[in-house]
């Protein structure tokens, strides 16, 4: 009787045990994602490390996507409140290295909490400014050939040919800022979202901090505002130079059947923190049409113009064409060709598109094109 007793008593705690696990495993997940991205580009007329024009043939990681993985949760604490944690990084399909933005985790490494009210979030993150910037970019802030391209390099502009980098440590391209806490919350259909960076320099506070501020209107037109403020380190720190840089950008979007048009204003300016001079003044306009073909199918046609009014004499006008088709809702091919007019005061160090490791690099006073053709796949 009594082993029988044992028996039933260990069978009931183990059954308790594991209604525990399950109960606690209904309060929380935990979500492993990424994005393996990968295609081949033929570009024409690149500049070359000797200053001369050739053309280039190479298989590219990431065109439409970066190449990511990540590990995300939540745990639901009641009440409406929930814990919520990020962990993403990144890597280069085509090679397979990887740490890039600051390591393992170089893109997002965050814990926080939410509610009804909105977000908390502690850690490395994605800027707010940027994310409501890519809401009206006329790609989206697609990996290659799109806004991204004015929105992360012109952080760091030339000046009479001396670079002059703001060498934030907390602004990663000025995509993703280390050091954040931020708040997002939504009112009626308006996404408002901030944050800012410590700047972590023992007396100097401001130094090295970032401030960032996004807003999104999503109703029957698309609106977005964006404003970032990054101030860079003092000289003689990590190479910096305690230039500030200062970029906002408006937008909208609107929809009429299958189609889409886009519009938006980047204005990026930096300034010398001695004289308060500006080093440059960089205007990026953009405009595209995006066309859905059919349910699977979209084809887009983009149009950005850049001058920059201040320093060295910077133009440039590229269009880009592209179409993506969707095999599935986590695989699609992806084909598109761009091109971009240098004006003759066009800098050496500008790029008019990147596939994560490689840099296409235009050439002053001509026109250089690109042919990408790839596929994309989510987990």
């Amino acid at each position: 009787m009594g082993k029988i007793l044992n028996k039933s008593l260990w069978t009931f705690m183990a059954f308790g045990a594991a209604a525990a696990a399950d109960a606690a495993h209904a309060q929380s997940s935990v979500t492993i994602y990424g994005v393996v991205d990968a295609g081949i580009v033929a570009v024409n007329k690149q500049k070359t490390p000797s200053g001369g024009t050739g053309s280039v043939f190479a298989l590219s990681s990431g065109g439409v996507s970066p190449s990511i993985f990540g590990f995300k949760g939540s745990e639901d604490l009641g009440g409406g409140l929930k814990a919520n944690f990020d962990l993403e990084g990144h890597f280069f399909s085509n090679s397979g290295a990887g740490n890039q933005w600051g390591g393992l985790f170089g893109r997002q490494a965050n814990v926080g909490l939410s509610s009804s009210f909105g977000t908390v979030t502690l850690g490395k993150q994605y800027s707010p400014a940027v994310l409501a910037f890519a809401a009206t970019d006329p790609r989206g802030l697609k990996e290659t050939f799109s806004g991204l391209i004015s929105w992360a390099l012109t952080q760091n502009p030339l000046n009479a040919g001396t670079a002059k980098a703001p060498a934030n440590s907390n602004a990663v391209i000025d995509v993703f800022v280390a050091n954040a806490i931020s708040l997002s919350t939504k009112i009626a259909d308006v996404n408002l979202s901030g944050s800012y960076s410590l700047g972590e320099v023992a007396g100097n506070n401001s130094a090295n901090s970032v401030i960032s501020l996004g807003a999104t209107y999503t109703g029957p037109i698309t609106l977005s505002a964006a404003y970032q403020s990054d101030r860079g380190q003092p000289a003689g720190m990590l190479g910096g130079s305690g230039v500030q840089t200062r970029k906002y950008s408006v937008g909208a979007a609107y929809s009429i059947g299958d189609a889409t048009l886009t519009a938006n204003y980047l204005n990026n300016r930096n300034s010398d923190p001695a004289s308060g001079a500006s080093l440059a003044q960089y205007h990026v306009y953009g405009a595209g049409l995006n066309y859905r073909t059919s349910p699977s199918n979209t084809a887009t046609l983009a149009y950005y113009y850049s001058s920059n009014k201040s320093g060295v004499s910077d133009t440039s006008r590229t269009w880009i064409l592209s179409d993506d088709y969707a095999l599935s809702k986590r695989t699609t091919l992806y084909a598109l060709v761009s091109g971009v007019n240098a004006g003759s005061g066009y800098t050496s160090g500008a790029a008019f598109g990147v596939a994560n490791d490689n840099a296409f690099l235009a050439t002053a006073g001509k026109t250089t094109t690109a042919v990408q053709l790839g596929i994309k796949h989510s987990f």
